[in-house]
Order: structure tokens, then sequence, then C-alpha cells
């Protein structure tokens, strides 16, 4: 069950946005992600749920709220990508993490600072309800999660990249890290 499982569409809570306090927000629409693995790695294997679903809300105000494990993200930047822009800026960067096994520390440049690859994977979108997200049901694709600081403000930053195969924008959203108390409501 994905955490912050009480919260429904159509409801208010409170978020503790880092530079614009206390928001009071509609939640608009809501997503579950499956996680996604692959037993061993090759492409005659399949990938499979792991078990773990996670939970993203679209916020009036263009906010997206998103848990992945023990992370949340405020996320208040959506921009649309493409595949080429995907590969110029990210590729490179996952295969080295991915050669890792998770456990390189990757930094990697995209406005407006320097990031440190936290995770990547594959998903699929188990449900979508409400308005305001840009995926569908049964959309597959990747991700990579990284942290760093903003520049002017030094708070915690987070970029969440969706590379979808179909069935979703292709988008790089950021915002911030925030902490689970930092969410009211449910």
């Amino acid at each position: 069950m994905p955490s912050l499982a009480n919260i429904q569409v159509g409801q208010r809570i409170r978020v503790r946005h880092p530079a614009q306090g206390e928001l009071n927000v509609y939640v608009m629409g809501r997503v579950i992600f499956d996680e996604l693995w692959q037993r061993s790695r090759g492409p005659q294997n399949p990938w499979v749920p792991t078990g773990n679903a996670y939970v993203g809300f679209w916020l009036e105000t263009n906010l997206f709220l998103l848990n992945w494990q023990n992370r949340y993200y405020l996320l208040d930047e959506r921009i649309p990508v493409s595949d080429p822009d995907i590969q110029r800026d990210f590729a490179a960067h996952a295969r080295k993490f991915a050669q890792s096994d998770q456990t390189a520390e990757v930094y990697f440049a995209y406005p407006p600072t320097m990031w440190k690859m936290d995770d990547i994977g594959k998903f699929r979108v188990r449900a979508v309800e409400g308005e305001g997200l840009h995926m569908t049901q049964g959309a597959v694709g990747r991700f990579i999660h990284a942290s760093g600081r903003g520049q002017e403000d030094n708070l915690k930053r987070g970029l969440v990249l969706e590379d979808y195969e179909g069935g979703g924008q292709d988008t790089v959203w950021i915002g911030y890290m925030i902490d689970s108390n930092d969410i009211q409501g449910g």
C-alpha cells in the first residue's frame, strides 16, 4: 500500500513548501506507480512488479507531490523533454550509475544546479484518478531521481525524470525534497 494512501482526490491538504511556506492546496489528481525490476539482466528477461507501489498527487498551483521509497518530492517545475534531450543530458550518467549497481556517486549538471543521482529504475502506472496528470494507466517508463542544493537558497532540491516508453509525456520535474512531516491531511 502506498504511503500517503489516505489522501484522496477532491480534498485539501497542507504542505510545507521549502521556499513558499505552508500551503493549503486542493488535490486534483492521483497516480499510483508500480516499481518494476528484472530478476536478471538481459532483453529476454521481463520486467515484473517488485510489489512496491508509490503515489503522486497533482495539486492546485501546479505542484506535484511524489513519494518514492523514503523520499518525498514537492515538484513545482514541469519541463517536457524529448528522447534526444534525455540522451544528451541524462543517459551517460544513468549508465554509469547502473553499472555500479547504484553505488557510485554520480553527479551531473542540469539547470538550475548540480545533481547527485539517488535512484534509477523502471515503473508502470497502475492507476490515474482525477485531472492534471500527464500519463495514462498502463504506461511504462524509466525514472531518475536526483538531489542537489539550490544555489540561491541552499535548500535541498529534487529532480525527477520520467522517460516513458509510451502513454506519457517525457518530463523533467524540478522542485524540493521534503519530509513526510511536511504533509498533513488524508
